[in-house]
């Protein structure tokens, strides 16, 4: 038997990361590339306060990487990280 891709913590990192809608839809819109916070709250329907509580729980879940430039965050999705979730669950 082959050792899992992911530890039973990061599996249900993974999936508190993507239980929410607001939170899938920030990764659809990560998926077209690096995007500031204000570029990702344009996009969605919430405020900035549940965005900033969305973002740092996918920054928990090891989803979302976030980048800082002056006063600006910048953030993209964490391809390594998906990429397991990905085989994980392609092997279920």
């Amino acid at each position: 038997m082959s050792r899992p891709v992911l530890s039973e913590t990061d599996r249900t990192d993974v999936f508190r990361g993507l239980a929410n809608p607001a939170r899938r839809k920030v990764l659809s819109l990560l998926s077209k590339g690096e995007l500031s916070a204000g570029e990702l709250l344009s996009g969605m329907k919430a405020s900035q306060p549940a965005l900033s509580m969305h973002l740092r729980v996918l920054r928990d879940c090891g989803l979302v990487k976030q980048r800082a430039q002056g006063n600006r965050r910048f953030y993209s999705l964490n391809t390594p990280a998906i990429r397991k979730a990905q085989q994980w669950l392609s092997k279920i």
